[in-house]
């Protein structure tokens, strides 16, 4: 395993808490950015972080808590990197290591490890619920074929779930999900959460125009993200190509690269409109204000959406939003209000754009209002409700263990009466640790 860490001194009541995934820079998805921003405002807040993710060939860390451990290519398009476990240095690395509480962040080797070493120090384990793989199961080739394969990632997705002491899910679609699927362990909606003041102006106002030779008139339709088939960017280049005539002026953009990109750019040189899209390719994250600033509208086609940071990044950044129907957009997208939820149907959609886009005034009010809509998802409330999750776990840990400390083995043993007032001890210690806990009510 690789490590730059050194010794920090620790603040008096800090954590030291230990982040594991699957998923991590330099690929660049909502899972990664986010575990990049929450470990940056726990570290803000005097706590000690340490990031366990996987190995990429040629990619050194600036961040000296990266821990990267041996991994092997799994996929090529796009790479996919799966780390290997029980290296020698990795297990003395983790041995050596003192723990407060345990964050995996997906399920595959990475996030084993996390349950392995929680088990074998006895810490709280706290999962995050990122990614439904059940509908990323077409990137896994299999003889048994895709429905055999769905199933095996039902199965594999709540039984990682259920390795969690409490389980965090970043919007209410995936929390009705995890409790139809019948998840044991208490399930916490957290949102995902940005720096809201890196997106509230640009740095250099019309550089994506000025790049892309475009006037300050034109109408720019924005995408942001993987360009993979869960998207649906045809989908998005067919309405477009629908609604090219009815509006003039209007440009489409994509901002992002995948293994997609080159579908959807054949795709795109089929319209007759087809010298108004345009690819960007990946944008340095630095830069992405420019890109939103610059835009009209943003788009989404997707349906298999936890709680885009993309889409809370447009939002914050002042731009209309119009997107397929998903739970997911709950809380970020108020149909009428900031933008449009439609059906899937590209007929609807271009209809939809073709009647918001020459209205320059309710492009406006639904600009301001999604502006609004952005503010409770700042990565300071997200990181805050960690903290205090991560507190509860602690206690309830500190709990159970001092509490097989003081009962009897053979509690059936005891008389009835006594037995029953023994049995009332875990509770009456709950009430106790609730009224030291942030947020609770004391009694």
């Amino acid at each position: 395993m690789e490590s730059q860490s050194t010794e920090q001194e620790i603040p008096v009541g800090s954590l030291r808490i230990g982040l594991f995934t699957d998923t991590y820079a330099p690929q660049v998805n909502g899972v990664s950015i986010s575990l990049q921003l929450i470990s940056e405002g726990l570290k803000k807040r005097g706590h000690q972080v340490t990031i366990f993710a996987p190995r990429f060939p040629g990619y050194k860390d600036n961040e000296p808590n990266v821990m990267r451990l041996p991994s092997l290519k799994y996929l090529n398009n796009p790479p996919i990197y799966v780390a290997v476990l029980g290296t020698p240095r990795s297990t003395w690395k983790l041995t050596r290591e003192h723990f407060d509480v345990l964050h995996a962040h997906s399920p595959a080797s990475v996030g084993l490890l996390a349950y392995l070493t929680a088990s074998t120090k006895r810490l709280p384990l706290i999962y995050t619920y990122h990614t439904s793989i059940t509908d990323y199961t077409h990137y896994i080739k299999f003889i048994g074929g895709t429905g055999l394969i769905k199933r095996a990632a039902a199965w594999f997705s709540k039984a990682s779930t259920d390795l969690g002491d409490q389980v965090v899910v970043p919007s209410p679609k995936f929390q009705r999900l995890l409790i139809a699927q019948k998840v044991k362990q208490p399930i916490s909606v957290i949102p995902n959460g940005i720096d809201l003041s890196m997106f509230k102006s640009a740095k250099n106002p019309g550089a994506l125009r000025k790049r892309l030779g475009l006037s300050p008139d034109a109408t720019i339709l924005l995408t942001v993200g993987r360009m993979d088939p869960e998207k649906r960017l045809e989908f998005i280049v067919e309405a477009f190509d629908l609604i090219s005539d009815r509006v003039p002026n209007a440009h489409l953009v994509f901002a992002g690269d995948g293994s997609s990109r080159k579908s959807v750019e054949e795709k795109a040189n089929t319209i007759h409109a087809k010298d108004r899209i345009h690819f960007l390719g990946m944008v340095n994250r630095a830069d992405l204000p420019d890109v939103l600033h610059d835009a009209n509208v943003f788009l989404s086609a997707s349906t298999t959406e936890v709680h885009p940071i993309s889409v809370i990044e447009a939002i914050a950044s002042g731009l209309p939003f119009v997107a397929v129907q998903d739970e997911a957009f709950e809380g970020m997208l108020e149909d009428g209000m900031n933008g449009y939820a439609v059906p899937l149907d590209v007929n609807k959609y271009a209809d939809t754009l073709a009647d918001l886009l020459p209205d320059r005034e309710r492009l406006q009010r639904f600009g301001a209002h999604s502006t609004t809509l952005s503010e409770k998802y700042s990565i300071e409330t997200q990181v805050m409700s960690l903290e205090k999750l991560y507190l509860e776990a602690i206690l309830q840990n500190w709990r159970g263990r001092l509490i097989e400390r003081i009962l009897p083995k053979e509690i059936h043993q005891i008389p009835t009466r006594i037995g029953r007032e023994i049995n009332e001890i875990p509770q009456k210690i709950t009430r106790e640790i609730n009224k030291i806990l942030p947020g609770k009510n004391k009694d």
